[in-house]
């Protein structure tokens, strides 16, 4: 009787949907960081560039909190959020910040269009995004406050949220919610740089690929310290993060993937430190595809690879992947969603609609 009672498997409490919330705001909360540095380190001077960077946060930032809706089940429990005053709550925090931050990021992409772009020659539809008098360079010192406010407490409670969580050992670590802000941070100058490369209308300034790289090498610079950092702490999390490869060949195969991620990354943003000495759309593009799987796996790794590991038994939990609306189909479904999303912002910021001031063509 003993003996079931510690072999018994406990069941996954959180479920792929949970991996694309975390993957998609992290995203779009660390694009939301880098805008906010260009907008007040450069004063305005990367205009063009801010604008790509918050139009690829905005598409993660949308399809974010549909997943979370997903991974709650029903509208309704996160209508429950604001009827119950739950401030030690970190989801009860991030029910009011999530909102927030999609406002903020949703007004942020307006404005830098309006700065951007002219009235003239704008197709109809978009004018109105020049009425009244307004100035968007000084509305965007002060709404830059406010997305940063709001990414900043998105990626707090969002790494918090697991971080608390003192019954499973490997997620109870101060080094959790750094390595899920890195991984997300080092994506988006990589990703930005693919959108750029891939647009016919941008001009591709070598100022602008440094700055780009730079970000990027903060950013694995970031992962590579933390994730180290993680397990050579003194603790049950590092204890439990040291003792993975003794769990499963799984293990091991993220690992060997992380690492070759990182290093391939690293080697590229190292050679386009001060300026594009690679310059390949595919290699661009493929890099990108790199990147993003660099955050998706660690956050698949701590968020559901990790739900596998033994809590209050001595076995491994099992879990495999369905084909249904809560495993594979709603991973395809976040990002053919997002996918979309990226086509349709990309295809705004091309000539057809919109009149972008002093832009110079690339080849």
């Amino acid at each position: 009787m003993i003996r079931e009672l510690l072999t018994l498997p406990q069941e996954i409490a959180w479920l792929p949907w949970a991996v694309q919330y975390f993957f998609f705001i992290g995203l779009a909360a660390s694009a939301s960081l880098i805008a906010v540095i260009l907008r007040w380190w450069k004063h305005g001077e990367y205009k063009g560039l801010e604008l790509l960077v918050v139009g690829f946060g905005i598409t993660a930032g949308i399809v974010g909190p549909i997943a979370l809706l997903a991974d709650l089940h029903q509208p309704g429990r996160f209508f429950n959020f604001y009827i119950q005053m739950a401030p030690w709550s970190w989801m009860w925090i991030g029910a009011i910040f999530v909102p927030l931050f999609v406002v903020f990021i949703i007004v942020q992409f307006l404005l830098l269009l309006r700065e951007n772009t002219t009235k003239e020659g704008t197709y109809k539809w978009f004018r109105a995004l020049h009425w009244t008098d307004l100035n968007a360079s000084r509305w965007l010192e002060w709404t830059s406050i406010g997305l940063l406010v709001t990414a900043f407490m998105i990626l707090l409670y969002t790494g918090k949220e697991v971080n608390v969580l003192k019954s499973q050992p490997i997620w109870f670590t101060p080094w959790l919610p750094w390595v899920l802000f890195f991984t997300a941070f080092q994506a988006v100058p990589m990703c930005v740089k693919a959108w750029n490369s891939l647009s016919s209308r941008w001009s591709r300034r070598q100022d602008e690929t440094a700055i780009l790289s730079r970000f990027q090498l903060i950013g694995l610079i970031g992962v590579a310290i933390t994730l180290i950092g993680w397990a050579m702490s003194n603790t049950p999390a590092g204890a439990a993060f040291r003792d993975l490869p003794n769990k499963g060949s799984v293990w091991w195969t993220i690992g060997l993937s992380l690492l070759i991620y990182w290093l391939v990354l690293m080697i590229y943003s190292i050679v386009n430190f001060n300026h594009r000495r690679i310059n390949c759309r595919f290699i661009d593009l493929l890099l990108a595809l790199g990147s993003l799987s660099l955050a998706w796996t660690v956050r698949w790794a701590i968020l559901m690879q990790s739900q596998t590991l033994p809590k209050y038994n001595v076995v491994i939990n099992p879990y495999h992947l369905d084909w249904g609306f809560s495993g594979f189909l709603g991973i395809l479904a976040t990002f053919g969603l997002w996918l979309t999303l990226v086509i349709i912002v990309w295809s705004l910021l091309q000539d057809r609609w919109l009149t972008f001031k002093g832009v110079q063509y690339g080849s």
